[in-house]
């Protein structure tokens, strides 16, 4: 194997930990935003269970009114019952007496049944409230152990740039910078093994030039397909 072939290959296992490392990176944001959108669920979800809770305990009280409102009516109609000495008026007051004494009953069965949903509900709150407690807890942890990974991240890219940077001296400039437009140009490899002929980065056959080139270990052959530097498999 060609000298330079065996440092571009030192420097592309660097490269490709920098990249791997990279990619890492730009996950994590994608990985933040989901973690707080998975709060965000349980945050909607207790919103919305108080809220159903508030409505049900508003109409409560205002049936509580309702029915304060028709006991006093009945409790000054009885009062103006003793007062009256007419038996027609005394018939009629007997009468709203009735009628609102039905209205009061209708409106405390309404009001049960909406004390027995507003403690229903509350017990939707209260389980609303313990998923999103759990949910921030298990967030917060991911969160921290997302920046914790960034740190890391950014150290292992910063190290593994250091070790490149060692490896490229002595490289002749413009076969480094072709290397390195070469392996921005195809994301993964600028060095490719050449195995039974075949170039290990597109996986298509060369020609017999290239092969007997790299064969020969005298100048660097690279692929007529792809254009990746190549180096005959062991």
């Amino acid at each position: 194997m060609l000298p330079e072939i065996q440092k571009l290959l030192v420097i592309q296992d660097r490269d490709k930990r920098i990249l791997a490392l990279h990619n890492d990176l730009k996950r994590i944001p994608m990985e933040e935003t989901m973690a707080r959108q998975k709060l965000d669920g349980d945050k909607a979800a207790l919103a919305a269970a108080t809220a159903d809770l508030q409505t049900t305990e508003v109409a409560i009280k205002n049936l509580e009114l309702d029915i304060q409102t028709r006991q006093d009516s009945i409790a000054k109609l009885k009062v103006q019952q003793y007062q009256t000495k007419k038996n027609a008026e005394f018939q009629a007051m007997t009468h709203e007496i009735e009628r609102y004494g039905k209205e009061v009953t209708g409106l405390e069965d309404r009001e049960l049944e909406l004390m027995e949903k507003a403690e229903a509900q509350r017990a939707v709150v209260a389980s609303a409230k313990q998923a999103h407690a759990a949910t921030s807890a298990i967030i917060e942890e991911d969160l921290a152990k997302l920046v914790e990974r960034k740190v890391n991240c950014e150290a292992a890219i910063a190290e593994q740039e250091a070790e490149r940077a060692t490896h490229t001296t002595g490289i002749d400039e413009f076969l480094l910078s072709q290397y390195d437009r070469i392996f921005k140009h195809k994301g993964d490899s600028a060095v490719a093994p050449l195995t039974n002929g075949i170039c290990g980065g597109c996986h298509m056959k060369v020609t017999a030039s290239t092969l007997n080139k790299a064969k020969g270990e005298k100048e660097i052959a690279q692929c007529e397909q792809c254009g990746r530097m190549l180096y005959v498999a062991g």
